[in-house]
């Protein structure tokens, strides 16, 4: 359960909900306390501000005494009352009690005693009958010496009010509590339901029909960005897959020609005794065919190996033209044979590569410029160093690719329809020399003209780390 993206965020609000509250609460309480502090405060400081301005008057009229005797007996309003929660005082410099507020004399109480405060000091204390009170000192000086005047008021109202504030939050946070908790829960699910909308669509997608796409115009914002890689990985996916039912199905197609020859060669041999001169003539046809069947396999063996990066390429300094060099001693017999001159030129190009790779690609590639050549026809090779990077160009004066065709030759047993007649191949080839281009981080184009003649230009890094595995070897 705890993996549930959805008991997580009620989890998390909970514990932000908890503590913005909590905080709240706190905030709100002592606030609360200060602002009614605050106002006692300020009652008390005009109080006794009030009482000293009478004695001030007073005694510039020499009836301080007067006015003492007066305070302790013509207080109207709660301070007339006994044990009204207001109550004020005045004392000497010695702590002696020279007036009170008829509110305590009825009870003959009184508040503590402060003297000599030179600025007015507040402070709560335990007034008369137990009672918390809030007490105000301020010392005058006057023609009897310094004197105190004193204010309290009952502060037990406040803090009634506050245990009333306190208890509201303590009962009405585990409510609220309950009532987020569910409400976030409820909130999450209609939030979460594109979600599994989305998560319905995807279990809809099968092997079968890679076709279906997850609607991101009508997707959330959230999950727009994730449909539109969705999308992208079964678009790729489905290319994939139609590759892979084509390659099977171009391989089955290859094969099936020699094994065909052989089965009927077999067949009509076996139908009635031969000649010697006639057995080896059968047998060195099926020997072609099954020499076709072998590079078939082994091509396709390679492209496997190449897409399953299990190809154990080994990185080294390479001189490209010493490469390209030992691919021309290789192909010149084939060449000499269809009458076609091999011209090499340029320079030495040093790379970070694999021989053997290298080898094979320049092979197939050269290969294909000798086989759908003309007669008497001419393939120049060129080694050269253009922006940091070599380029290996192949001309021919070939047959030549149609425009429309040029992107599609890299393409598993793809051969363009003109050479179908003219030449016997398994349509690897390229495909092979385009992944071993790849494994070099270098890219491959191709200009050609129908009849004229083609032109492969192999772009490869100088200094590239090979993609690699230690599975195979070419």
């Amino acid at each position: 359960m705890m993996n549930s993206i959805r008991i997580k965020l009620v989890i998390w609000f909970l514990i932000v909900f908890s503590l913005v509250f909590t905080s709240l609460e706190v905030f709100l309480y002592y606030k609360l306390e200060s602002i009614i502090v605050s106002t006692t405060d300020d009652h008390l400081r005009s109080t006794i501000d009030t009482i000293a301005g009478l004695l001030a008057l007073e005694d510039d009229h020499g009836q301080l005494e007067m006015e003492l005797i007066e305070l302790a007996h013509s207080a109207k309003g709660d301070y007339a009352e006994k044990l009204s929660g207001r109550y004020y005082q005045v004392v000497d410099s010695k702590g002696e009690i020279l007036s009170r507020s008829p509110s305590l004399v009825l009870a003959d109480e009184k508040l503590p005693v402060v003297t000599n405060a030179s600025t007015s000091k507040f402070e709560t204390v335990i007034g008369p009958n137990g009672t918390p009170i809030r007490l105000v000192s301020h010392s005058y000086q006057f023609s009897k010496g310094l004197l105190t005047v004193q204010a309290g008021d009952s502060i037990a109202d406040t803090y009634k009010l506050l245990r009333s504030f306190k208890k509201a939050v303590i009962i009405s946070y585990p409510i609220i509590f309950f009532l987020c908790g569910i409400g976030t829960y409820l909130i999450t699910g209609w939030a979460l339901r594109s979600i599994r909308v989305f998560s319905a669509s995807i279990d809809q997608i099968t092997d079968k029909d890679l076709s279906t796409r997850i609607d991101e115009v009508n997707s959330a914002d959230e999950l727009k960005g994730l449909a539109g890689s969705f999308n992208t990985m079964l678009k790729r996916l489905e290319m994939s897959f139609n590759r892979q039912r084509q390659f099977l199905s171009d391989a089955s197609h290859e094969l099936r020609t020699p094994t065909s020859i052989i089965r009927s060669y077999c067949d009509v041999t076996l139908n009635r005794e031969r000649s010697a001169e006639e057995y080896k003539d059968v047998l060195r046809k099926i020997s072609d065919s099954v020499n076709r069947m072998c590079d078939i396999i082994n091509r396709i063996l390679t492209i496997s190996r190449l897409d399953n990066m299990a190809v154990l390429f080994r990185p080294a300094r390479v001189d490209l033209k010493a490469v390209v060099e030992d691919v021309v001693k290789l192909v010149e017999p084939n060449a000499a044979t269809r009458g076609v001159r091999i011209n090499m030129s340029g320079n030495d190009v040093i790379i970070n590569g694999d021989r053997e790779g290298l080898t094979e690609m320049f092979t197939n590639i050269v290969e294909n410029a000798i086989k759908y050549n003309k007669p008497e026809g001419n393939v120049d090779i060129n080694i050269n160093e253009v922006n940091g990077s070599a380029l290996i160009s192949v001309a021919d004066t070939g047959i030549g690719i149609p425009e429309e065709e040029t992107k599609k030759i890299f393409d598993r047993f793809y051969r363009v329809d003109a050479s179908r007649g003219q030449t016997i191949g398994s349509g690897l080839g390229l495909s092979i020399v385009y992944s071993i281009v790849e494994f070099h981080g270098g890219r491959i184009e191709v200009e050609s003209t129908l009849g004229k003649g083609s032109i492969f230009k192999v772009y490869l890094p100088k200094d590239y780390t090979l993609l690699s595995s230690n599975q195979g070897s070419l």
